[in-house]
């Protein structure tokens, strides 16, 4: 830890070292003027990317919006939230199925959609035609949901 702070250390100029290199004090002060407008532009950039960078984080659903179906146990997901772009995507990564909208609450719904959608999809196709991929979702799928009527 010492050694990559004695590092930087010696990588950035101190502003004392400027005035110490021989130079005249209008260089020293163009020179710390360019510095400063270099960290003004990185800090810009910086500012940038993290305001677009999603916000991630794990909720729970605890029903799939239609009394026909109740789950067995909570689902954990996944919600990114775009804020530059107006966009929260909920997933259930497991089985790849994702819902999208302006809002958190939006976002969720349209996931349940979803599951719902595959789920039926699937329960409704024969198991020869499924796929290796389709035949481990509706195994996720059926320990976790339960149709009600």
């Amino acid at each position: 830890m010492t050694s990559s702070f004695q590092q930087s250390k010696t990588e950035i100029p101190r502003i004392e070292e400027l005035f110490y290199q021989g130079s005249t004090t209008a260089t020293t002060e163009s020179n710390i003027l360019e510095r400063l407008e270099t960290l003004t532009n990185q800090t810009g950039q910086l500012r940038m990317d993290v305001q677009e960078r999603p916000v991630k984080y794990n909720t729970q659903i605890r029903d799939l919006g239609d009394e026909s179906f109740s789950l067995v146990e909570p689902i954990i997901v996944s919600v990114e939230e775009y804020t530059s772009e107006d966009t929260v995507i909920a997933s259930f990564p497991e089985i790849e199925v994702f819902g999208e909208g302006v809002t958190e609450s939006e976002a969720l719904t349209n996931l349940k959609l979803a599951i719902l959608d595959l789920y039926e999809e699937l329960i409704d196709t024969s198991p020869d035609e499924l796929g290796d991929l389709p035949k481990a979702w509706l195994s996720v799928l059926q320990k976790i949901i339960k149709q009600t009527v």
